[in-house]
């Protein structure tokens, strides 16, 4: 790599006055000479500001290309900006995802023919967990629980439950508004074409902004609705539950989760204690759908059958207990 040509190419950038090769150029090699200190310290704010916006415009092109497209999942490599992140993978749940498992029980789609109308439950690297609607889109970086801030792009539908750190706070951006915590549970719905885009807490506390000013801080049971078109919002009490009723509305793909982390959307999910008298179980990873007739006793015998595993209920059917199968 070029130093000199490559700050070149960044005065001409500034200048307005690179091509669109030119400027893919910056975008693809940046992470490569970025991090020697030598090239950071030669790019004035103008510049890092600059390609910082090609870089998120990029990215938000993909999004729009890949609607089109109706691609199944894509992981496509974006280069690291300047004190923020990498922005890796692209998770459509409109199409077919790859299943790695061969199981299937009763009411459980087949692996390898998930329902285009699945939600997809995952977990985050830093422990944070979200159900995706069909039909949207998350980007995230993989690896950044490891940087100064968690953030993610959303296109469609997403509910989370962000795992608590008080030192790096996690952004998810919708757009020109950015919705910001350090360890809640709430929903946003921000769907291409429509005119609003719907911020709503189920616990703890939620920051919401636009590129230019604090929109509104809202806890569980508030909701904030901020027009697009208008850059105007509204804030007002509502049950929350009534906003994120769609999380159970259609069939669930487990996105290569723990047996631990599906057990504990199935105690949300159907109410009830589960725990592990075997903890070689726990974090066995796996990936299976079923649908929203689920029982959860359908759904523990898939993915105790997927991870060479047991359940049983005590006495008083108060707790059920996961273990790894005896031979």
């Amino acid at each position: 790599m070029d130093k000199k040509y490559f700050l070149e190419l960044l005065l001409k950038h500034r200048k307005g006055m690179a091509t669109a090769e030119e400027k893919q150029f910056l975008i693809k090699f940046y992470d490569a000479v970025a991090s020697e200190a030598d090239v950071i310290e030669l790019m004035d704010a103008d510049e890092k500001q600059a390609l910082k916006q090609d870089i998120q415009n990029a990215i938000w092109g993909e999004i729009q290309q890949q609607e089109k497209k109706n691609v199944v999942v894509l992981k496509t490599r974006y280069l690291r900006k300047i004190a923020a992140v990498v922005f890796v993978l692209v998770c459509a749940t409109s199409a077919l995802f790859l299943v790695r498992n061969q199981h299937s029980q009763n009411n459980f789609t087949q692996p390898g023919k998930i329902q285009q109308q699945s939600n997809v439950f995952m977990v985050l690297q830093d422990g944070s967990r979200v159900i995706l609607s069909h039909g949207s889109k998350l980007i995230c970086a993989p690896g950044f629980d490891s940087l100064a801030k968690r953030e993610v792009y959303l296109s469609g539908q997403a509910y989370f439950d962000i795992k608590h750190d008080s030192s790096r706070p996690f952004i998810v951006h919708t757009g020109n508004v950015f919705t910001t915590v350090l360890g809640t549970a709430f929903n946003i719905k921000a769907i291409p074409g429509e005119k609003v885009i719907t911020v709503t807490v189920t616990r703890g506390k939620v920051k919401v902004s636009d590129e230019s000013k604090l929109i509104g801080v809202i806890i569980p049971n508030q909701q904030i609705v901020y027009n697009k078109g208008a850059a105007s919002a509204t804030k007002t009490h509502i049950t929350a539950a009534v906003f994120t009723g769609w999380t159970t509305e259609h069939d669930l793909y487990l996105e290569d989760v723990t047996v631990a982390e599906a057990a504990r959307l199935f105690e949300e999910r159907f109410k009830v204690k589960i725990g592990f008298g075997d903890d070689s179980v726990k974090n066995k990873r796996f990936t299976t759908s079923f649908d929203n007739r689920a029982s959860l006793d359908q759904a523990l015998r898939s993915t105790c059958a997927f991870n060479d595993a047991t359940y049983s209920y005590n006495k008083d059917k108060t707790l059920i207990t996961i273990n790894a199968k005896t031979n």
